[in-house]
C-alpha cells in the first residue's frame, strides 16, 4: 500500500495524469471524427440511408426535396417567356421530373404511362388529370406541329405541380 501511495504521490505520475486529463478528450474527439468521416464515405453506410434520414429529420422534408424544388423553379421560369418552344420544354421537363420521382418510389414500368397504370387514385388523387397531361406531353413530343397555347401550358404545368405536391415532392 505504501508503494502505491508513493507512486501516486510522485510528481512524474501526477504530471502524466494531468497530461492524460488534457489530451484524452482531444484524442477521443479526433478518433470520433475519423470514424464518422469513414462511415460517411462508406458505400455500405450510404446505402443504408442513414444520412438521408438525418437530413429528413433536420429539415422536416423528404430527402431530395430541395433538388426537386430547384428543378421545378427552372421549369416554371420557362413559362415566363413568350417562346412556345420553352413552354413545350417545360412540359417535357415537368413530366420527366415526376417520372424520376415515381421511379425512385419503386414503381416499375418502362415508360411514364406504364407507371401511371400501376397507380390508383388513393396513391395519387390527380391521376386522371395527370394522364391527360401525359397525353399533351406525348402530343408535344411526337407531333412537331402541335399547337400549344399559354393557357393549356399553364393548366398542364399546374397538373404536374399538384401531382408533385400529392407525392410530397414539393
Amino acid at each position: 500500500m505504501e508503494l502505491i501511495n508513493f507512486i501516486l504521490d510522485s510528481s512524474t505520475v501526477q504530471f502524466l495524469i494531468f497530461l492524460t486529463k488534457i489530451f484524452a478528450p482531444i484524442i477521443f474527439l479526433f478518433f470520433l471524427g475519423v470514424s464518422l468521416f469513414s462511415l460517411k464515405k462508406s458505400p455500405t453506410f450510404i446505402q443504408m440511408g442513414f444520412w438521408q434520414d438525418l437530413i429528413e429529420l433536420k429539415n422536416q422534408k423528404a430527402y431530395g426535396v430541395g433538388k426537386v424544388e430547384k428543378k421545378w423553379l427552372g421549369i416554371t421560369q420557362r413559362l415566363e417567356t413568350t417562346n412556345v418552344a420553352d413552354w413545350k420544354l417545360a412540359i417535357i421537363e415537368a413530366e420527366s421530373l415526376i417520372e424520376e420521382i415515381l421511379a425512385r418510389m419503386g414503381l416499375g414500368g418502362e415508360s411514364f404511362g406504364d407507371r401511371l397504370k400501376k397507380m390508383d387514385k388513393s396513391q395519387l388523387p390527380s391521376l386522371d388529370d395527370l394522364t391527360q397531361a401525359h397525353q399533351v406531353r406525348q402530343d408535344v413530343v411526337h407531333d412537331p406541329d402541335y399547337r400549344l397555347d399559354f393557357e393549356q401550358t399553364t393548366r398542364v404545368i399546374g397538373i404536374y405541380e399538384r401531382a408533385l405536391r400529392e407525392l410530397d415532392a414539393l
